[in-house]
């Protein structure tokens, strides 16, 4: 998608309140999936806003018409050693009371659910709190925010384990020792870089540095990435894309 599409796209979506999904496109960002038309699998782009974007949303509408807005603390619904779900419940003055659930799954889950558990279910639940409130709720995206699909999208890619035929019971001993959980090391990494988040870097590199070559720029890009990263734009995760993104929307806000 081109950011004059997903700027279409946030025009199609209802305002919400005093404020505008167009209003926070740095937020949006796209993905490609795969489904099934027909007979035949195509490979389409959908536009999905980031738990931080919509948190911006919800302040920045509140605060214009002067009204509060409360988090309740995480309910935590199931809590062992397979998987943690919490709901999390929001208060506003304008729209009611909503809430979010969601799951982080300590055993077979991504990285991120494994080792930050409560951080990942916290934030989806508060991502879906919001958007049932109207926030970032983007055509085709449902309640999913950008964190959810990615996470999606990791666990996918990672490949499923090679059947082997146990001939002895020495051979089983053997198996289950090397099924028990251990911390994953060399992962491939799945979420890149996007196009759109790639021309954003650029734009904000030129116009922070008055370079006005593109080349130039994305070069100027490439080494922040390695003096933040040790690798460059072409080996960067979507998150460290983002990281370095919000690095350069506050120098900025600070310039203006």
């Amino acid at each position: 998608m081109t950011r004059d599409e997903i700027l279409a796209l946030c025009r199609k979506a209802p305002d919400v309140g005093k404020v505008r999904h167009e209003d926070f496109i740095d937020y949006i960002i796209t993905v490609e999936q795969r489904e099934k038309v027909g007979d035949r699998w195509e490979t389409r782009e959908r536009a999905y806003m980031m738990v931080d974007g919509k948190l911006a949303m919800a302040n920045l509408d509140h605060r214009l018409q002067g009204k509060r807005l409360d988090f309740e603390d995480p309910v935590i619904l199931v809590d062992n050693e397979e998987q943690l779900t919490l709901m999390v419940t929001i208060n506003s003055e304008i729209y009611g009371r909503r809430h979010g659930i969601a799951t982080s799954r300590k055993l077979n889950g991504t990285r991120a659910e494994r080792e930050y558990a409560w951080e990942v279910a916290e934030t989806s639940a508060i991502g879906r709190a919001l958007t049932a409130m109207g926030y970032g709720l983007l055509p085709g995206a449902g309640l999913a925010s950008a964190e959810d699909v990615l996470r999606a999208q990791e666990e996918k890619a990672e490949p499923p384990p090679t059947p082997r035929r146990v001939r002895s019971a020495e051979q089983a001993k053997e198996l289950m020792a090397e099924s028990r959980p251990a911390p994953p090391v060399g992962r491939r990494r799945v979420a890149r870089v996007s196009r759109y988040q790639r021309q954003k870097l650029i734009e904000l590199y030129r116009e922070l540095h008055d370079v006005e070559d593109e080349k130039a720029a994305l070069a100027g890009v490439n080494t922040l990435f390695v003096e933040t990263f040790g690798h460059g734009i072409e080996e960067a995760t979507y998150d460290e894309g983002a990281r370095i993104t919000a690095e350069l929307l506050a120098r900025r806000r600070e310039m203006a």
